[in-house]
């Protein structure tokens, strides 16, 4: 991931949440319990990813994986697994499961379905980028990782079904979801009360939002979008920032990337991100790949 200098204004995190393009597997056989700092982990997923659709055939629904538990170790704090598994009990996106063995390492895998959502996401005119949101358990790993890099509420604009914030929350970090379409606002609010797990929704437009009032001590703004729609937003809502004189405190951005580049893509640095990175004079903190629907 990465921190954005600007002006004493920290950003933060590149996060490359994309589907998973020849990258680096760690074994498979290491427990999830011991995989606490998050590039071990996120490289762990990837592995769990490569090796299942290695050896499955994908005509079917979009799909994503939970690991429970691996061999050696029990459930560790830091992992909290059975909050995540709750999350998709509870979530009508999640459908069908069932529990396989992938590289030693037991797991579920959810068929899950969105088109509803995302056709619904789409009737906003101030939506840039459709309802498409990365796994569960990569959202997990984006928390734990801000979390260790110091920031303490992670804002999610565009939230979708709110899986960061809610891992966020689980993460011991403040969850901010804001997102305008009503049957998602809806959705996120039916999940705290099936869950228990409290985070706050923020109805409306991010680049309208006034983040002042909100008393954000140090924040990770989480831009969920790809650089072709998402970059219009960071925009936006760099410039929202800017404008409330909002410079002041530790800010950090999550920037999702992804490894399949366009051909004529007009910015093939920093995932896409480059040229968004550069204009606002900003710096990488850490890098993460991690797997996506």
């Amino acid at each position: 991931m990465l921190p954005i200098e600007r002006k004493g204004f920290i950003y933060a995190p590149i996060v490359d949440t994309s589907h998973i393009v020849d990258l680096f597997v760690q074994a498979l056989s290491r427990c999830i319990d011991y995989l606490l700092h998050p590039q071990d982990l996120a490289n762990f997923i990837v592995g769990l990813k490569r090796e299942y659709t290695g050896s499955c055939d994908f005509n079917g629904p979009t799909y994503e994986i939970l690991p429970l538990d691996c061999s050696m170790v029990e459930e560790s704090d830091k992992i909290p697994i059975s909050k995540l598994n709750e999350f998709a009990c509870h979530n009508p996106i999640f459908r069908s499961q069932t529990e396989v063995n992938i590289g030693n390492c037991q797991c579920k895998v959810f068929s899950c379905e969105i088109i509803e959502y995302w056709l619904s996401s789409k009737k906003h005119d101030a939506c840039y980028q459709p309802f498409y949101p990365t796994w569960l358990i990569s959202s997990f790993v984006i928390c734990h990782s801000a979390k260790l890099m110091g920031f303490s509420e992670i804002v999610d604009i565009g939230s979708g079904d709110a899986r960061i914030p809610y891992c966020g929350a689980i993460a011991g970090m403040r969850g901010i979801s804001v997102e305008l379409d009503d049957n998602l606002i809806d959705l996120q609010r039916e999940i705290i009360r099936s869950t228990g797990v409290e985070f706050e929704i923020l109805d409306g437009d991010a680049c309208k939002t006034n983040f002042e009032k909100m008393n954000l001590s140090s924040p990770m703004f989480l831009i969920s979008g790809l650089p072709e729609h998402g970059e219009v937003l960071a925009d936006a809502v760099i410039s929202n920032l800017i404008q409330q004189e909002f410079l002041s405190s530790h800010i950090g951005f999550a920037l999702m990337g992804s490894h399949a580049m366009k051909k004529y893509a007009r910015d093939s640095s920093l995932f896409r991100w480059g040229r968004f990175i550069a204009q606002y004079n900003l710096h990488v903190l850490d890098c993460l790949t991690l797997p996506t629907m």
